[in-house]
């Protein structure tokens, strides 16, 4: 259809007589209704070119704040497209893509973690937004010692079969011998016509990069900041706990905690650096931490980690913040809340869910071509008791 103007003398105005008192509707409210009767009715076509803010407002006899208002609650609905130095016009009916989260390392909603749910709640609210079609695709539970190869290609297949067009892929955490099956698992979209994008965390480890548009937070200053923290607090022995499985953000974590040791001239002790699978952390890890590291401070890669690690110190009379500073990652609701509020880096959901989808549009406008290169997206680090200050919100 040809796109044309359209004049503002063509647009009809009834203004109701009355005063507010009377029930008379909001100024801007008025203008609204009225542009929206006239693209409802079918006067204004999409690609139609609208009047500009001083015409309209003197059609409507109102305020330019008056008539912006009404056409920024007009855009909000996808009515209106805006266009720096082109104007505005009527915006075209925008087509339903079929998408999905994909997060091979979860057998139902509540196995995303904190952070894969408030991903998983984001995406779903843009979605929403523009009439797309977010599955959440979560994998069926492997025999115990099976591999989990085969459960997360048949989640492929079902993507495919599904016709999804574009996939967040949420990599899983996987021992050194066998990480590559992400990649398999991206190869067998890929070969589908599925555009893909990596979420949170590469499919492959560091010094590696997949040739995957990514999005990630920036987990290696997240790191740096709060390893910082703890040594401006007078902590000279900082243990990290981390994962033994391969993961690009945990490895970042790691990496900015080696650098600020250096920064501020201490050295990175390899004894400091221990790793350890969830229900391994126990009252003898810590006691073994304790006794052959002797560290004034621990940090551990989630929250999860650190409420179990100050559990077992509590346990042993080490009070934490005082005897032994101690932080994390994710900033996960309990949190705040621990018999000690423990010091941890936020990850905002927010802007990192817009970027994500952003790119992925972008990648399925051409599939085949994969557009590598890493987006990030920073942090916040909070500031709790468990270091021994405090300066959170």
């Amino acid at each position: 259809m040809r796109r044309r103007n359209v004049t503002s003398s063509s647009i009809s105005v009834d203004v109701p007589s009355g005063s507010i008192a009377e029930g008379r509707k909001p100024r801007h409210r008025e203008v609204f209704d009225t542009l929206l009767g006239e693209i409802a009715s079918g006067r204004f076509q999409p690609g139609d070119r609208l009047p500009t803010e001083a015409e309209l407002a003197k059609t409507f006899s109102a305020s330019r704040s008056t008539v912006a208002r009404a056409m920024r609650e007009l855009k909000g609905k996808g009515l209106l497209s805006r266009q720096r130095g082109g104007g505005t016009h009527i915006a075209r009916p925008q087509e339903s893509s079929k998408i999905a989260l994909f997060t091979p390392f979860a057998h139902s909603a509540a196995g995303l973690g904190f952070i894969g749910g408030q991903i998983h709640a984001h995406l779903s609210e843009l979605a929403s937004r523009r009439t797309d079609h977010l599955r959440l695709q979560l994998v069926n539970r492997a025999a115990e010692g099976a591999d989990p190869l085969e459960p997360m290609l048949a989640a492929a297949r079902e993507l495919i079969e599904k016709g999804v067009g574009g996939v967040f892929y949420y990599p899983v955490e996987l021992p050194q011998a066998i990480v590559h099956y992400n990649q398999v698992v991206v190869d067998k979209l890929l070969s589908a016509g599925i555009a893909v994008l990596a979420v949170d965390r590469d499919i492959v480890s560091f010094p590696q990069r997949s040739k995957l548009p990514l999005v990630s937070y920036d987990n290696r200053r997240g790191g740096y900041l709060v390893s910082e923290h703890l040594i401006d607090q007078g902590c000279r022995r900082i243990a990290f706990i981390g994962s033994p499985y391969v993961s690009s953000a945990a490895s970042d974590r790691l990496r900015g905690y080696c650098d600020a040791l250096e920064d501020h001239g201490l050295a990175v002790e390899r004894s400091l650096i221990r790793t350890a699978n969830l229900e391994e952390l126990d009252g003898n890890f810590c006691r073994q931490l304790m006794s052959e590291s002797k560290p004034d401070a621990i940090l551990c890669k989630m929250d999860h980690y650190a409420a179990l690690v100050g559990r077992h110190l509590m346990g042993m009379g080490i009070a934490i913040g005082r005897d032994v500073k101690l932080a994390g990652f994710d900033d996960e609701p309990f949190a705040g809340m621990l018999p000690v509020p423990l010091t941890t880096i936020r990850f905002p959901a927010d802007p990192f869910t817009q970027v994500c989808y952003e790119r992925l549009l972008a990648q399925m406008e051409n599939p085949a071509h994969p557009s590598p290169g890493q987006t990030l997206i920073d942090i916040e680090l909070v500031v709790r008791e468990s270091s021994g200050a405090s300066n959170s919100k």
